[in-house]
């Protein structure tokens, strides 16, 4: 019997381990081999989850947060690739959504490929993939922020947040309520905190019990978790970090302590990726570039994707700001996205990557633009099918709906 062995007879698993060592260009080189190499690569999802870790560690993560399993790593990766010559792809802007309601804050976070938006009557929910209307309205208009994964829901509320999880056992509790300013889901596990008290729900448990894990000595703005440490950001410009073993770190921003008083707004994803900024403040930090601006364009709305910012001006403009363009003690540099018509301008960004390339949604006081960006205009959506997994979270809005209405 001969002893050579061709690479297509390998097991697919032994194919995966020698795939996943390699770089995401000669990956890419890959599936050109053949239609056979094609298939194996771009339906094995593990491959191009570690080359999204690899090189987009933290922006992969927040595309993956938004999309769900509406999309896979494989369209992850690629449209994080061509962020890089965003400003060279054609752009299309259309009024999505007219709003009845004067507001500043219409859209919430799209997350698990879900676009939820307020307005007079409640909260309304759109797929994001497909933007086709989602059957279930929460007649609650002072939702806050609404999260999902493949088995639990939590939305808050102005009084606190409420769980709603998918269970195999009939025994399980389906639903808790708790008093909460801010949470951050992440895979089994619910972060939130109180006033100043912190708590961790591990969501696999029978009962959903939180358990206490630390009384704050500031007043908290904002919760993250990312590898294993809970994040906090107080109003004080103090980070604490809880690590996997309960003990605590403490450090302050790196920013003159006179100008932390000005700090408005935090969005953050750990202690070393994150951004402040204020009227007049502006001071990024991430695990690669650093800067600290005093006079910064006045920013209407923001949304931090690690390694660019997208930032809405009161001209109406929307702006990329991108990390690696920075040099020190000079003036940023800024490549224009997209102009928003009739001298609106935008309040709220947010982004959802699409199989087609990325979408920008962009919320007025009155109206929601949707900004799509075409890297691949052979992909888009072809018919509006849902997963296992999505059909369950509307079940669990529908709940989540009965439940806000009997309280």
């Amino acid at each position: 019997m001969s002893g050579n062995i061709s690479i297509n007879s390998l097991p697919i698993e032994t194919f995966t381990e020698i795939l996943i060592k390699i770089d995401g260009n000669s990956l890419a080189r890959c599936r050109r081999v053949c239609k056979q190499w094609k298939e194996a690569i771009d339906e094995t999802d593990i491959i191009w989850q570690e080359m999204c870790f690899r090189e987009f560690k933290n922006s992969s993560k927040i595309a993956k947060r938004k999309s769900g399993d509406t999309v896979g790593w494989y369209h992850i990766y690629r449209n994080l690739k061509l962020w890089a010559d965003i400003s060279s792809f054609e752009k299309t802007i259309k009024e999505f959504y007219k709003f009845n309601l004067h507001d500043r804050s219409h859209l919430l976070d799209i997350n698990y490929g879900v676009i939820p938006l307020k307005d007079a009557k409640g909260t309304f929910f759109y797929d994001a993939a497909f933007l086709k209307y989602i059957p279930v309205a929460l007649s609650d208009i002072n939702c806050l922020k609404i999260w999902n994964s493949d088995y639990v829901t939590v939305i808050q509320i102005k009084s606190g947040i409420f769980i709603q999880r998918t269970v195999i056992d009939p025994s399980y509790a389906t639903e808790a309520f708790y008093k909460a300013d801010n949470f951050v889901l992440n895979g089994d596990y619910l972060y939130f905190y109180n006033n100043r008290d912190v708590y961790k729900c591990n969501l696999l448990c029978r009962e959903l019990i939180p358990k206490l894990l630390l009384r704050c000595a500031y007043d908290l703005k904002e919760i993250q978790f990312n590898n294993e440490v809970i994040h906090l950001f107080t109003d004080c410009g103090k980070i604490i970090n809880i690590l996997k073993d309960n003990s605590i770190q403490e450090r302050i921003i790196n920013c003159p302590v006179e100008w932390i008083k000005h700090i408005k707004n935090i969005t953050a994803v750990d202690d070393k990726n994150f951004i402040c900024y204020s009227r007049n403040l502006f001071k990024i930090e991430t695990e690669d570039y650093q800067h600290l601006y005093l006079d910064f364009p006045p920013i209407t709305a923001l949304f931090f994707y690690i390694d660019v910012v997208i930032i809405g001006l009161r001209n109406g403009s929307i702006l990329l700001y991108r990390l690696s363009s920075q040099k020190k003690a000079t003036r940023p540099i800024f490549e224009t996205l997209a102009e928003l018509p009739d001298g609106k301008f935008p309040v709220q960004l947010d982004v959802y990557e699409r199989k087609a390339g990325p979408m920008i949604a962009a919320a007025t006081f009155f109206e929601l633009y949707l900004i799509e960006v075409t890297f691949f205009p052979h992909e888009q959506p072809v018919k509006n099918t849902f997963t296992s997994n999505k059909l369950h979270m509307y079940k669990r809005l529908q709940k989540l709906k009965e439940r806000l209405q009997d309280s």
